[in-house]
């Protein structure tokens, strides 16, 4: 076996990453694959009866190196993806795609699986829920990746995965030259009037670490409404970012394709993967692995908010321009939600909080809810240059090295970090494995001058939440095996756990009392930021439910196809552009993960308003917060994907969603009222 490209690991068997030799990655990573390889053929070749030892609990132990090794470069190369570590993705993603494909598609080890299923079904072989559930999961992701196709199929099936891993190789490398190209220079300060003093002075600094002897640099994060454009006053400088935020997508690289071209060739690819797999459209050969029941359920859902998104977003835009004094262009629509907003709260803007202000509520709400304590770690390397290193306890704080694991948080841009904000991690919780979680939350904040503090808008605070609470879904994971581990669920329910802990948020503000039906004045800007959201949604669908034939016309004009997409679901606001498009949509295009399945963040959203409802019934009462915390901990944080998610939901829940509470967000008088609401 290889060395790690790291050197020495730290507590809870954190690896050191400042301690990386880049040029190791890829013997590292053929030498994890080979010692995977070696085991496999081991389980398969057996004669002996099949067990849960020598078949689940060897499979799942089997690549223990390649996971470890492919966590850590996941977590490195979307933090800092030096030129080095782009190459290293480029060259390794074809080789993981075929050796995940030698996985799913191994004769023998699928044929191990059935055996087990066969003698466990029988009474031969005791087993626990957990195990039941794994190995069913096991064999149906086995099924949907192929497993029943003819050799020459399956030959033809691993030459698309291996174009698809190329693809969306080059869609995320492209993506990310091309974030660092499309920061907004800015030639004065007065052209940031409203910006406060502290992100004109990280512009500065931007500018300044970017080769430019004078002028300020904006750095655009992901979706298509900039932050800052809720502040800058300066019209003209809305519009310059605003241009730039939705003109991406235009930068060819150097074969000369644009991220556009690159994202519809991978959608042609997967058209074709699904027929090959006997489906109609790659979105119908991925809901067998996720929650939502089909796509007329998830259509009819999306429907229903698009009308009431519409409605609402074209009124907003009536009342903007009123205030406003003339017709708004669509860089004037944030300014101009936010100044209403001001106006509604007599002239008081959105409060900014330091980052340690804010980490303090963040960390504090965990403790009342869940019963954790959270403690800074100084001794602790960063896996990136600012990162810091948090250490998270059961209870009180005790001997550093005995806790749930480790919180490693990395909030600053920089020009070789991905977009937007995401968690991912070193490792999770696993009692077959004894590892414990060491996971990581990244943002995208401009870093402030020296001497500065680092001041977080209250999108950003809720973004913090957000992340957060997909950090608390690993930390707090109970499992035998770390492939069903914490975040490890469904992909259109993984957002639920992270959007239930934004309603901590308002254990530092007045809460909001559960049933309450929301007043025009707290449902401003829904409208907009559902409609845009909604459009982003239409677009991966309208991508991943198309023929083969269908997908190859529509390559021939990406942009052209998306915008009669927006059209023909009645979202083609002239002010409100689609949260994201082909161009800048890594969600769906650099890698597989949301492919078809953007939607999952609304079909979480049902999820987490109805517990955030179920939450708010206590948020003044400690002792019942801290009551349902636990019961919540136990009955769906920990579980992960042990059991059906939406068994989790009601175990903890004690019933079904209810969609009431998000439908009260969006149209509140078309919604029937509960017991106790206040009309």
């Amino acid at each position: 076996m290889a060395e790690t490209p790291w050197t020495r690991t730290l507590d809870y068997d954190y690896p050191d990453m400042t301690t990386v030799d880049d040029a190791a990655w890829a013997p590292a990573r053929e030498a994890a694959i080979e010692a995977q390889r070696t085991r496999v053929e081991e389980i398969a070749a057996t004669a002996e009866p099949a067990t849960v030892s020598n078949v689940l609990r060897a499979f799942a132990l089997s690549g223990k190196e390649l996971d470890r090794l492919q966590r850590a470069f996941g977590v490195v190369v979307a933090a800092d993806g030096t030129e080095a570590r782009q190459q290293v993705r480029t060259e390794a993603a074809p080789m993981i795609a075929a050796h995940t494909d030698w996985l799913t598609l191994h004769p023998g080890l699928f044929a191990r699986f059935r055996q087990l299923q066969e003698r466990i079904a029988s009474g031969q072989e005791e087993s626990t829920a957990e195990q039941r559930w794994f190995l069913d999961q096991l064999i149906l992701k086995s099924t949907v990746a192929g497993a029943d196709l003819s050799d020459a199929d399956q030959q033809q099936l691993k030459a698309l995965n291996q174009q698809l891993a190329q693809e969306e190789t080059a869609y995320s490398r492209l993506q990310v030259h091309e974030a660092a190209q499309s920061a907004v220079f800015i030639e004065s300060a007065e052209e940031l009037t409203g910006l406060s003093a502290s992100k004109i002075s990280a512009a500065r600094t931007a500018a300044l670490q970017a080769g430019h002897d004078s002028g300020y640099l904006l750095h655009l994060t992901m979706p298509a409404q900039q932050p800052v454009l809720s502040s800058l006053r300066h019209r003209a400088t809305r519009r310059k970012v605003h241009q730039a935020s939705v003109g991406r997508g235009s930068l060819a690289g150097a074969d000369g394709r644009t991220t556009r071209q690159i994202g519809s060739r991978i959608a042609v690819l997967r058209a074709r993967k699904a027929r090959l797999l006997g489906y109609e459209n790659f979105m119908e050969s991925v809901l067998p692995l996720r929650t939502a029941p089909s796509r007329n359920a998830v259509e009819s859902m999306l429907r229903r908010i698009a009308a009431e998104a519409t409605d609402r977003a074209e009124k907003e835009a009536r009342r903007i321009a009123e205030y406003l004094g003339y017709e708004p262009e669509p860089w004037d629509v944030t300014f101009g939600i936010e100044q209403v907003r001001q106006r509604q709260h007599d002239g008081t803007a959105s409060a900014d909080l330091s980052l340690d202000d804010a980490l303090h509520r963040l960390f504090d709400a965990a403790r009342r809810t869940y019963g954790i304590t959270v403690v800074e770690r100084d001794d602790l390397p960063g896996y990136v240059a600012g990162a810091r290193s948090f250490e998270v306890f059961d209870g009180e704080a005790t001997t550093p090295g005995s806790g749930l694991g480790l919180f490693l948080l990395d909030v600053y841009s920089r020009s070789t970090k991905s977009g937007g904000a995401w968690m991912n991690g070193f490792s999770v919780p696993s009692s077959l494995a004894g590892s414990h979680a060491v996971v990581t939350n990244n943002m995208n904040v401009a870093p402030p001058a020296v001497g500065e503090q680092t001041m977080l808008s209250k999108g950003e605070q809720r973004t913090l939440f957000h992340e957060f609470g997909h950090a608390l879904h690993a930390l707090l994971a109970v499992a035998e095996f770390p492939q069903l581990s914490g975040t490890a669920v469904p992909r259109d329910n993984v957002e639920f756990p992270s959007q239930v802990n934004e309603v901590f948020q308002e254990l530092y503000r007045d809460p909001v009392p559960a049933g309450t039906v929301p007043s025009e004045d707290q449902l401003w800007g829904k409208g907009t930021s559902t409609a845009e959201h909604v459009s982003a949604v239409v677009i991966d669908l309208a991508w991943h439910t198309l023929s083969p034939a269908e997908a190859e016309t529509a390559a021939e004009d990406p942009q052209g196809f998306e915008q009669r997409v927006v059209a023909n679901w009645g979202l083609d606001l002239p002010l409100v552009p689609a949260r994201y498009h082909g161009g800048c949509f890594k969600h769906i295009f650099a890698s597989a993960g949301y492919a078809a399945g953007y939607y999952s963040y609304l079909w979480a959203e049902v999820l987490a308003e109805d517990a955030n409802e179920w939450f708010r019934e206590v948020l003044t009462d400690d002792a019942a917060l801290a009551q349902r915390g636990a019961h919540f901990r136990h009955e769906l944080l920990a579980r992960g994907n042990t059991r059906d998610p939406l068994d989790s939901f009601r175990a903890a829940l004690g019933r079904d969603p209810d969609p009431e509470p998000l439908l009260r967000t969006l149209a509140p008088e078309a919604v029937a009222p509960r017991p106790g609401d206040s009309r």
